[in-house]
């Protein structure tokens, strides 16, 4: 496959049409019956964003201004079934403007958004990723910027408290009382860590136990990267985990 080309999978079935009343200063969308949408599978960058960081002030305003032109007041098709809401009720939906673009898919390639897997079902996923990929290779839109740019295990103590997509080799693993560790380094105390716990180890794979065999593998993980006993992030889908080589 070339490393310009997403694979052939088939894109989401959108059958069923509902019109766009608003779009909310966070890039939601309310329809007209009063449902809110949230983009599946995308955290996309906001006005929160931009008074943090200036330089993503105008891919903020691109963003809004590709939104509100083809989806504002328009008719939209999103899939019928199955529907998933999160716990704010927003209906999380992968969309289709009324030119027929998939509009996850156009932002992805325009570097206007990053992928959270945690929002969107396996199947889209695996075509979304490779978007992503291309659009970071190319140094497309917030992948031009220092702030999004993927971080390495070393150096992240200030860089917690947000999103990150991070890539390292595993060094050692453990399992302690039905928690998994993937460890990054000599000392879990303060190195960089991914935990699965006891109750998310049914969506992966042997329960997750063949994470147990990945010493040395270099892996990119994507996720909420928090402080405990070090920077760690918490892994609830295997599509957090992308498996890039074996040392």
């Amino acid at each position: 496959m070339s490393a310009q080309q997403a694979p052939a999978y088939l894109e989401p079935t959108f059958d069923k049409p509902v019109q766009v009343m608003e779009i909310t200063a966070d890039h939601q969308l309310i329809l007209a019956d009063g449902t809110t949408i949230k983009l599946a599978g995308l955290l996309l960058p906001t006005q929160q964003d931009c008074d943090r960081l200036k330089v993503v002030c105008s891919l903020v305003e691109r963003l809004s201004h590709y939104l509100e032109t083809t989806l504002l007041n328009q008719i939209i098709y999103i899939s019928d079934t199955p529907q998933y809401f999160d716990r704010d009720d927003r209906l999380l939906a992968q969309i289709k403007n009324n030119e027929g673009t998939w509009v996850q898919k156009e932002i992805l390639e325009q570097g206007l958004g990053r992928i959270i897997t945690t929002t969107a079902r396996p199947t889209d996923l695996t075509i979304m990723l490779p978007l992503e990929n291309m659009a970071r290779q190319s140094q497309k839109g917030l992948w031009r910027l220092k702030a999004f740019q993927i971080l390495q295990t070393d150096n992240l103590n200030d860089k917690t408290d947000r999103f990150q997509i991070i890539e390292g080799t595993i060094k050692k693993t453990a399992e302690v009382r039905g928690t998994i560790y993937l460890n990054f380094g000599e000392d879990w105390r303060t190195d960089f860590t991914i935990k699965l716990e006891k109750n998310h180890r049914a969506a992966f794979a042997n329960k997750g136990k063949d994470l147990l065999q990945t010493v040395g593998h270099k892996i990119r993980i994507r996720g909420w990267l928090f402080w405990e006993n070090g920077p760690m992030i918490s892994v609830y889908t295997p599509e957090q985990l992308e498996y890039l080589s074996i040392e």
